[in-house]
């Protein structure tokens, strides 16, 4: 499991996406120097005919892009986030708003086309960048895409993946039996992307010609070396998760109310919208129980709203008249994602080699310290390990051991000495007498 540092708490990021249109609303409009959409509204009395002055609802975000450059909105909403995550941050960005106003073109984009590529590749393209340009670091990456239709999980890497359950340990949620595709190359990182894009599920109606029936998780884990020795390394470990939410519709809008698989489809997705709404207005609101479990889009994202994730949203908004409502919804959820707080853990994963290398390192050092303390209440030279150390050390002891020899052999020259004294005293007792 990954430790960290101390926590830091953050706020969730909300950017805006507007559609460009030619038919914009005049109720809606834009503050560009304090980032703020504004809509008015006419006062009504009592549910009776509007009056002539109006009301004005204000939404404060981090930026607002009226761009169709999908290089300029990655740059300005996604390049910060995707270099957190190389720096072994785990991190989310979202995509929200109505049907049709962009959030699978912000994501996917054209992949046949360059300058149309969306969020997803370009996010892919930075992250191999870093890895050329850092070959030492040793970067892992593991790639899975996981799509939620009708509630139901379907592994868009792995057709044959079965049974796939998620699961929550000590704060951490995963997808158990979801693949973990190993890429080395940015292109074999696209092509796993372009294979999982065939396979999610489109539909066909009056707004949408391409319309996204499911919420779908592109999911890049990342393992990384940093070295703080020569030979010795940290792993640092982060996920990022790009999510492209299903858009919510009225049906009556989208013509898919008589019924049918459409409609089926857009029940769903409506319903587990609101659900997660729910579980980010329990957490605004500081409840004791957040109902993340009434959805599988919500249990997956419990982390991005309130656990260890640096998270951002990109709303995306379709300013015309007909959509108006449609807007300020959007825009309603995204106000209260934006004042909840995750926070941030610097993920670095436990090795227990290391762990064992650094315990034995501790214990030779405080054994060290022992013996330095019991030479020195006996008087003893201290020892040590380094080199300069040890070669006097090694100097003192042959010294001790010469004087030792030395002081030996003047015993035995005084021995022999006192002997022949002895012998020559009894000669002259011998010789008086």
């Amino acid at each position: 499991m990954p430790s960290g540092e101390p926590l830091s708490s953050i706020g969730i990021k909300v950017h805006v996406r507007i559609r460009p249109t030619a038919k914009p609303s005049p109720m809606f409009h834009i503050e560009d120097q304090t980032n703020t959409v504004l809509i008015d509204l006419l006062k009504q009395n009592g549910g009776g005919a509007p009056e002539s002055f109006v009301d004005q609802i204000a939404f404060s975000v981090n930026s607002i892009t009226q761009s169709t450059d999908q290089s300029e909105v990655y740059e300005s909403c996604g390049r910060a986030l995707v270099k957190d995550f190389l720096e072994g941050y785990n991190a989310t960005f979202i995509a929200y708003g109505q049907v049709g106003s962009g959030k699978t073109y912000t994501m996917a984009g054209d992949m046949k086309v360059n300058a149309h590529r969306g969020f997803i590749a370009r996010a892919i393209h930075q992250i191999f960048e870093e890895k050329e340009a850092d070959p030492g670091s040793g970067i892992v990456l593991y790639i899975s895409y996981l799509e939620i239709y009708q509630e139901g999980m379907y592994d868009l890497l792995n057709q044959r993946s079965k049974d796939l359950m998620i699961i929550e340990e000590s704060g951490y949620v995963y997808i158990r039996g979801l693949a973990k595709i190993p890429v080395e190359t940015e292109a074999q990182a696209l092509m796993c992307f372009s294979e999982g894009e065939k396979q999610r599920s489109y539909a066909c109606h009056q707004i949408n010609q391409v319309s996204s029936r499911s919420h779908t998780i592109f999911t890049l884990c990342m393992e990384k070396r940093v070295g703080r020795f020569k030979t010795e390394y940290d792993t640092v470990v982060a996920k990022l998760n790009l999510v492209d939410l299903a858009g919510f519709e009225r049906l009556k809008k989208t013509n898919t109310s008589t019924g049918g698989r459409m409609r089926v489809e857009a029940c769903s997705i409506n319903k587990s919208l609101c659900l997660l709404e729910q579980a980010v207005y329990a957490i605004k609101q500081g409840q004791e129980y957040v109902p993340f479990r009434q959805s599988k889009i919500s249990i997956i994202l419990k982390e991005a709203l309130s656990g260890n994730c640096r998270t951002e949203l990109i709303l995306c908004l379709w300013p015309e008249e007909y959509f108006l409502d449609e807007t300020i919804k959007a825009s309603r959820f995204a106000q209260r994602l934006k004042v909840l707080r995750t926070f941030s853990i610097h993920n670095k994963k436990i090795d227990c080699c290391v762990l064992n290398e650094r315990r034995h390192a501790q214990e030779i050092a405080n054994l060290q310290q022992e013996l330095a303390l019991k030479d020195a209440l006996q008087g003893r030279p201290g020892l040590s390990f380094d080199d300069l150390t040890l070669e006097n050390y090694s100097l003192y002891s042959r010294s001790l051991k010469y004087l030792c020899e030395l002081n030996w052999k003047k015993c035995l020259v005084n021995m022999d000495w006192l002997n022949q004294l002895k012998n020559h005293k009894k000669q002259n007792l011998v010789w008086v007498n």
